[in-house]
């Protein structure tokens, strides 16, 4: 098998990141690296799936980080993890000894962000990754467990990416771990965890410190992407509540009579501590002496903010006040990339804070605060697969550009066929229909699918 068809192969089947914003992975493995890294954290507290594949799917994910080495050129091929995963690792090592593959393990600390790509780099490898910067650029590349999985089907099986597995937890009847249609309703999810007996709720898409909070009223809304990792139902209150229902404009009123330029924020930041020049407290000084939201120009410290990787730290554990510097920087980018603001910055050399090792977050009291604590212990082991009727499948569920329908409405397709491709000479993914039926509309936004009953 020639290089190139293992690069076509993965395009072809549409496979995109797991683990984050869905960056496509025949683009990402387009280069030549150093170390092939292999995020297998799992940081977010409460998610599980990353933990099931990696204890059902080892060898399946050990045979596609040896492909995926021959094919970036990479010396090491190092799995990243926490070492509390003992089960996890177990599998991973017995795989690998299997296969006599040259593999390696690192065991990481129960911190948070352990997941975060630049801090994961920097523990493998001691190599700090430029502000704004990407692991190639230090000769790495990072690549979620989970779409190592889905790699593996890919080259040996040709099969497209057309199901998720995402955990369902929270405030719901039965927690589990589900494997999904790519496009499958997030109310099918809630209903086949038991639903919830909250007459008012939250739920986060995603996990609890990087996902999407949203209210109950858009729920109907959600559909589970290729990038979907939870479903995490909370009680509409509390800091969850405030969160969620806080204006920029209530930010900003909270900033200037509260920020008492402790600087704690910026200590516990996580790049802050890699050497990057980014101080929280600075952004939120300027934003408290501004004379409103828009008062955003282009300057040395605003331009900080730009290289926040909204990791939450910063909001949900250091800030005493209870204020929002993840929510400002936000702002702040937002307000910047309509000027046409792009962060540089001439410095070679990063030093990382000595202390560092001396501020890890650890993920129990990211819960306390956000009152999800009472979900810790919830054990997830077996996988769910439910089988729908109807998906809404998004064009746009990757970084780069949205996906072009290749069907019309009222064409009949089977499940794995191509409904939508990447435009010429753009970033992309293919998408295909996860499950046999009609097209029955089709948006700028999605394709509608629904079965044929017979």
């Amino acid at each position: 098998m020639s290089q190139m068809s293992i690069l076509e192969k993965i395009k072809d089947a549409g496979v995109v990141g797991c683990g984050g914003a869905g960056f496509p992975t025949h683009a990402k493995f387009s280069g030549e690296v150093e170390y092939l890294i292999i995020n297998a954290a799992e940081c977010e507290p409460l998610l599980k799936t990353d933990h099931f594949v990696m204890r059902n799917h080892a060898v399946e994910t050990i045979k596609a980080i040896e492909m995926v080495k021959n094919q970036v050129g990479a010396e090491f091929a190092v799995i990243a993890t926490k070492r509390y995963y003992t089960e996890e690792i177990a599998a991973l090592r017995s795989a690998i000894t299997e296969l006599n593959a040259s593999v390696t393990i690192h065991e990481m600390d129960n911190v948070y962000p352990t997941g975060d790509e630049q801090v994961m780099v920097f523990e493998v490898t001691g190599r700090v990754v430029p502000p704004s910067g990407i692991p190639l650029m230090v000769g790495c590349i990072v690549s979620n467990v989970s779409t190592m999985w889905n790699v593996f089907h890919a080259i040996q099986d040709d099969a497209p990416v057309i199901r998720k597995q995402l955990t369902v937890t929270g405030a719901v009847g039965e927690p589990k771990l589900l494997d999904v249609p790519v496009g499958t309703p997030f109310e099918v999810c809630l209903a086949a965890a038991g639903g919830t007996n909250l007459d008012e709720y939250l739920f986060l898409d995603g996990g609890p410190m990087m996902g999407k909070l949203n209210d109950q009223s858009t729920i109907a809304e959600k559909v589970v992407t290729k990038t979907t990792s939870g479903l995490i139902v909370a009680e509409d209150t509390g800091y969850l509540h405030k969160l969620h229902y806080q204006t920029v404009e209530q930010i900003f009123n909270e900033t200037k009579s509260a920020c008492i330029q402790c600087s704690l924020c910026s200590d516990l930041c996580p790049r802050q501590q890699l050497g990057h020049d980014i101080h929280p407290h600075k952004v939120m000084r300027h934003f408290a002496v501004a004379e409103d939201i828009t008062d955003i120009k282009p300057d040395p410290i605003w331009e900080e903010a730009m290289i926040c990787c909204e990791c939450g730290i910063c909001e949900v554990i250091a800030c005493p006040m209870g204020l929002s510097p993840r929510q400002v920087n936000i702002h702040v980018k937002k307000e910047l990339l309509k000027q046409g603001v792009r962060y540089q910055t001439d410095k070679k050399e990063f030093t990382p804070d000595p202390m560092r090792d001396y501020k890890s977050i650890a993920p129990k009291n990211i819960l306390i605060k956000m009152g999800l604590q009472q979900y810790a212990d919830v054990h997830l082991e077996t996988m769910h697969y439910l089988d729908v009727d109807e998906v809404f499948i998004p064009t746009k569920m990757h970084i780069g550009a949205p996906s072009i329908p290749v069907v019309s409405e009222g064409d009949i397709v089977k499940k794995g066929d191509l409904i939508a491709k990447i435009p010429d000479t753009a970033l992309g993914a293919n998408i295909h229909a996860s499950i046999d039926g009609q097209i029955i509309r089709i948006t700028e936004e999605q394709v509608h699918i629904k079965r044929v009953m017979s």
